[in-house]
């Protein structure tokens, strides 16, 4: 129906569907959503265990809001502002200036920085300060106050209606759907079939898996419990893993540093090591900031690119390398994105010339909690889902493992949040480690 109750005759609402009991063990799994543009919809779920199941269905947004998201995902700039600073030694205080992706197309060349690498298909830009030299770049920041009035010009009033706090949308039907399903649990196997390692260029499936008890189970591969220090140690020994990408990679690294209880060596948007000379373990983590992935504040010794590091890292098979990148890039034009992932793409792809057996793993992005306008209009869920295709779209085809979550967070038994609560990390870390060491 629409917002007057009237039956709609096209589609696009963007909707997620779950199939849970409650009792006598708490267990989900995330649907698939066909919109058949005629306001009709069916939501498929791949019965994977047993007992009473219930059907929730959540409408995140109407195709109306879904429109107005789209409209400012395709326009040519990004949808928050960006000051970065610029400061002579001899200077007290640093020039702040506009700076983004996109070049400002009413400025003349002369009076830009430009800090793009067209060989790796980058760009950034900022508008150059009167009385300090390009070189001269101390960090970055968002603008929040120029960004909330650069959202409140974004959409009209009526536009903004349309969204509305996420945690005031209910999972419900107007009436309750049930069925009793019978039979043994899915595990390892699907449809008499044994599920493939965890690896890379795992096939397509009816579903990612399901929630059981506080546990998840991959139905993509056969997905292991790493659940003691001594199998984490017994995985990543001798290994060197790099995380490179945004704060929801910092949980990643985070949680394994505090479970292998590794001492942290650098601090800030310097690289973080993480060492454990017994078992010849080590982390090497940068949380990538803007101008590499956007992100709220950055340091001015932090003018690097994912696809450079990757070209200037030595692989092998004891070299893991992580990289999420997402949760900055939706607030970006969606070309911007697009250019980004194929820069890395070819920065896999020569790493891999050199040291076919580095390992490569990628995190999709997740859902997140929203409550205001500001929220939807950077990091609405409607812009992860569509980076999670446009991820399988331009790198599936690669050697490396995509380590699809989307799923996970739709179906888990927490609110909507970008950094999942330890319960749901422990699990995705499970994932992590059985595409590290699939036997």
């Amino acid at each position: 129906m629409d917002s007057r109750g009237r039956p709609k005759s096209y589609g696009g609402d963007f909707i997620r569907t779950k199939l849970f009991s409650k009792s006598p063990v708490q267990a989900s799994t995330a649907g698939r959503v066909t919109d058949y543009g005629n306001g009709t919809y069916v939501a498929r779920f791949f019965l994977s265990f047993p007992g009473r199941l219930h059907v929730a269905v959540k409408l995140v947004h109407s195709s109306e809001a879904v429109q107005v998201l789209k409209r400012l995902q395709e326009g040519s700039l990004a949808r928050r502002v960006m000051v970065c600073g610029f400061q002579e030694e001899t200077d007290p205080n640093p020039e702040w200036m506009q700076c983004s992706n996109t070049p400002n197309k009413s400025l003349n060349l002369r009076d830009v920085c430009d800090f793009s690498n067209p060989l790796i298909n980058v760009s950034f830009y900022c508008q150059r300060p009167e009385s300090s030299r390009c070189v001269s770049f101390v960090g970055c920041h968002r603008d929040h106050a120029a960004t909330l009035a650069m959202h409140d010009k974004m959409a009209t009033e009526e536009e903004k209606k349309l969204f509305t706090r996420d945690r005031d949308l209910h999972e419900e039907l107007p009436r309750d759907i049930s069925v009793q399903v019978k039979g043994k649990r899915r595990v390892w196997k699907v449809h008499g079939k044994a599920l493939p390692l965890c690896g890379p260029r795992l096939p397509e499936t009816a579903s990612e898996g399901y929630w059981f008890n506080g546990a998840w189970t991959s139905l993509r591969c056969q997905a292991r419990r790493f659940r003691t220090v001594e199998s984490v140690v017994e995985c990543l020994h001798n290994k060197t893993v790099f995380f490179r990408g945004d704060s929801t990679t910092r949980q990643w690294f985070r949680y394994l540093m505090i479970l292998l209880k590794l001492q942290q060596h650098g601090r800030g948007a310097q690289p973080v090591f993480g060492i454990d000379e017994k078992n010849k373990i080590k982390f090497h983590f940068l949380f990538h900031k803007f101008p590499r992935n956007q992100g709220p504040v950055m340091d001015g010794n932090d003018m690097g690119y994912v696809a450079e590091e990757i070209d200037g890292i030595s692989g092998g098979k004891d070299v893991v390398i992580i990289i999420t990148l997402w949760a900055h890039f939706m607030a970006e034009p969606i070309q911007t994105f697009r250019s980004r992932l194929y820069g890395i793409r070819h920065a896999i792809e020569r790493l891999h010339s050199r040291h076919p057996d580095t390992k490569v793993i990628w995190r999709t992005p997740n859902t997140g909690h929203h409550h205001q306008f500001q929220h939807y209009v950077e990091n609405s869920d409607w812009y992860a889902y569509q980076l999670l295709h446009i991820v399988k779209e331009i790198l599936g085809d690669l050697n490396i493992s995509i380590i699809n979550v989307w799923e996970m967070s739709e179906s888990m038994w927490h609110d909507d949040d970008m950094h999942p609560p330890n319960d749901v990390i422990e699990n995705h870390i499970d994932l992590l480690l059985s595409h590290i060491c699939p036997l």
